[in-house]
């Protein structure tokens, strides 16, 4: 029924004890081979990025850019990888993030502060890329994924906005591109939990690596204040009941 339900329209699940509806069809049993650390990304974090991949349509020699390398949108890289993508750009400013999104499968690593990224990913893919992924839910990172595609080409929007969000003409092609903007939010269930539990043991990425911290529920409160500050080389906190 999708993670992003626990705590959204739901009760949440930072407490000793969960009750999941559905159980059997959105509960996963975690193989003995794989720790908890390792798995902990794929109910949210890796099923979101790579819902990226899946919505956007990539396929087989396709070029991919993706905006905001966070988590997710590191996740999205590696999806936009195993789906067949042939060039995959990651944008972002955070010098630890953009080195991490190269072992994450991006080909190419471009900080917005420095260069002209529309520029440069139109420069790289001959045009625009075949579908750009937006990981932040921001108006300017949402422009600049429509401004990357080339006609034809699809945005999937990963983005939660808490504002307006405007699509400019000139960005949209006045309707004339042929682009398509795709939405999704972490699809749950059974089957693909294992499935992504699957791509965590194959070990082509370093998910693992995402989660950087990890606290006892009782000190919930200084794990909420390590990430909001991002202190410390913070990337994911596990919370252990």
């Amino acid at each position: 029924m999708g993670g992003w339900r626990l705590g959204n329209t739901i009760n949440g699940s930072q407490a000793e004890y969960v009750i999941v509806p559905n159980a059997q069809a959105n509960l996963a049993k975690i193989p003995d081979d794989l720790t908890d650390e390792e798995v902990v990304m794929c109910p949210d974090i890796m099923s979101t990025g790579f819902s990226a991949a899946e919505r956007g349509g990539v396929k087989i020699g396709d070029s991919v850019a993706v905006f905001a390398l966070g988590p997710i949108g590191l996740c999205a890289v590696a999806g936009g990888k195993l789906s067949g993508a042939s060039l995959v750009i990651g944008v972002d400013s955070d010098p630890r993030r953009l080195e991490f999104a190269k072992q994450m499968g991006a080909d190419v690593v471009l900080d917005f502060k420095n260069q002209d990224v529309v520029s440069e990913i139109k420069k790289l893919t001959g045009g625009g890329a075949d579908v750009t992924i937006e990981a932040l839910g921001q108006q300017a990172t949402f422009e600049n994924a429509l401004r990357s595609l080339r006609p034809g080409g699809t945005l999937s929007s990963l983005g939660v906005y808490s504002g307006h969000l405007n699509v400019p003409v000139d960005a949209f092609g006045a309707g004339l591109s042929d682009r398509t903007i795709v939405t999704t939010l972490c699809p749950g269930g059974k089957e693909r939990m294992r499935r992504l539990m699957n791509v965590v043991r194959a070990k082509r990425f370093p998910f693992r690596e995402l989660v950087t911290h990890s606290f006892k529920l009782e000190d919930i409160e200084q794990a909420y204040e390590l990430f909001g500050n991002q202190r410390d080389g913070v990337m994911k906190v596990a919370i252990r009941p």
